[in-house]
């Protein structure tokens, strides 16, 4: 059953052997093989439960109704936007459907970092093959590659460089575009259509509009899980709800999970709880075409072509390089984006038609770290430190002279980058300026769909927070089953990464 906030009119106690706290790529492939053996198991979601009747395809309404805060998530200094979607369904509800695997050289080098020598290609075989057999996971119908895609593909071509069409999670997709405003014509797989519906077929419990906050031991073996009813909108808190289990899952991000684990005092045998955080930062790319030249990127598959020319990934530092991906599919985002103020920004605005998107993916190495700040309501506001090394600069900056060159080959008349005090290029020629690219607070804009680490899975403690199992370290019975576990960035799309990851740990922890 699914039981909404607002029919929840007073304090309630409940029991159930498994909580999962969270309902996006995890919480979703937990509850259904946990609610499959039998195991009775509630899931918890902060956000509304939503269905395609009300995804209306306007930004102003879907991101405060979609996305934690409205999509609007600074690091500390301001220069990283942190998206991630809260509702039923997570972020599996506002992606582009891009369904990528984990390099074998990153899981091997996992394996180098954080001595994680049970995870690899044959272990996560079986998993790779129910969670892309389970959610359609096939190459994207090239009737979907738009213009925007289209041109990234020809041009990458052209100039002899490696590119393909990525795969997605889409069925019967019209191209409307909208995908990161949640898909009103339920093309998309998400776990609001797949999992959690089959989960609660097999007797799971999604309480939504419903925050978990801390849990607490009892009983030696078992714990009550203290939760909070929020109002719709603006998560406000209206009455408390507690549930006493014998296992708990988080399922909650990078971000929010460790605030729970913080929260509950399980913070003092973990010392890497809250650190190695990666973003993998995004930078717009914008190319502005001659009027006769219609790209119209908000209509087809957003992001369905990568330029995977420059991808650099080895042992030593897993992820590495930078690639280049077709974006789109609203037109707020981008004009938040464009360069320029006043005269300049209304003339950019105007040729949207004709402007390509492409979103330049630069992985980093984990850099960050998450502390958080409670309300007497309970609510939480996370702190993330992030810092941009040097090496990243440089690899951000040589992805930009390459993105330049793609566009500049396709046609374009200008090419500019998210940064409001850089003036966009008129020309190949002029892409020395590049170098003297301001990467600072309040000029550049960075976004992050992607964020990892924080409760890093390794061999102990001293290098992480879950064992390869994905229990903590200090021996309860409460397991972390998200993006947090990544050592590193595991792949360019985490979706399938992360599904992959709960579906070998449920099954593991089914198994024992």
């Amino acid at each position: 059953m699914i039981v909404q906030g607002h029919e929840i009119t007073d304090e309630r106690s409940l029991s159930s052997h498994t909580v999962v706290g969270g309902s996006g790529s995890v919480g979703g492939v937990a509850a259904f093989h946990l609610a499959e053996a039998g195991i009775d198991t509630i899931v918890l979601e902060e956000g509304g439960y939503h269905i395609a009747s009300e995804f209306n395809q306007r930004e102003e309404d879907m991101f405060p109704m979609l996305y934690r805060n409205g999509g609007q998530q600074p690091t500390s200094d301001g220069m990283v936007n942190v998206m991630q979607g809260s509702c039923y369904g997570g972020g599996t509800v506002i992606n582009t459907s891009d369904c990528v695997p984990i390099p074998p050289e990153v899981l091997a080098h996992w394996q180098k970092l954080a001595g994680t020598g049970e995870w690899t290609e044959k272990s996560l075989a079986d998993s790779y093959e129910r969670v892309n057999d389970f959610i359609n996971v096939k190459r994207n119908n090239k009737s979907l590659i738009n213009r925007n895609n289209g041109l990234l593909m020809e041009t990458a071509e052209k100039l002899g460089w490696k590119s393909h069409i990525m795969d997605s999670n889409r069925k019967g997709c019209v191209g409307s575009g909208y995908c990161v405003v949640g898909c009103a014509y339920d093309a998309r797989l998400g776990t609001n259509l797949t999992y959690l519906p089959w989960a609660i077929e097999k007797g799971a419990s999604v309480y939504t509009d419903v925050r978990c906050d801390r849990i607490e031991r009892i009983n030696g073996s078992k714990y009550r899980v203290h939760c909070t009813v929020v109002e719709r909108g603006t998560r406000s808190a209206r009455l408390p709800l507690r549930i006493d289990c014998e296992r708990v899952i988080l399922a909650a991000s990078s971000i929010h999970s460790p605030a729970i684990l913080f929260r509950s005092g399980i913070d003092g045998d973990l010392p890497q709880l809250g650190k190695n955080l990666t973003l993998q930062p995004q930078l717009g790319v914008l190319g502005f075409f001659d009027d006769e030249y219609e790209i119209v990127h908000w209509r087809g598959a957003p992001q369905s072509v990568a330029v995977d020319e420059f991808d650099d990934n080895s042992i030593d530092h897993g992820l590495g390089g930078f690639r280049m991906e077709g974006w789109g599919g609203v037109v707020g985002m981008p004009s938040v984006l464009l360069p320029g103020f006043g005269l300049d920004h209304k003339r950019m605005n105007a040729r949207m038609r004709h402007m390509s998107i492409t979103a330049l993916e630069v992985p980093d190495r984990p850099s960050g770290e998450i502390s958080y700040q409670w309300a007497e309501d309970g609510r939480v506001t996370p702190k993330i430190d992030y810092l941009l090394k040097d090496e990243w600069k440089q690899r951000l900056k040589r992805g930009m002279r390459k993105s330049a060159e793609l566009l500049f080959a396709a046609g374009a008349e200008e090419v500019a980058f998210a940064n409001q005090a850089f003036p966009p290029l008129q020309s190949p020629d002029e892409s020395s300026r590049i170098d003297q690219f301001p990467i600072e607070p309040g000029l550049a804009n960075f976004v992050s769909a992607h964020n990892q680490g924080t409760c890093r899975m390794g061999s102990s403690k001293d290098n992480s927070v879950v064992d390869q199992n994905l229990r903590l370290h200090t021996g309860d019975n409460i397991y972390v089953m998200d993006a947090s576990v990544m050592p590193s960035s595991a792949s360019t799309h985490v979706m399938i990464p992360i599904m992959v990851v709960a579906d070998r740990a449920v099954h593991r922890m089914l198994e024992s």
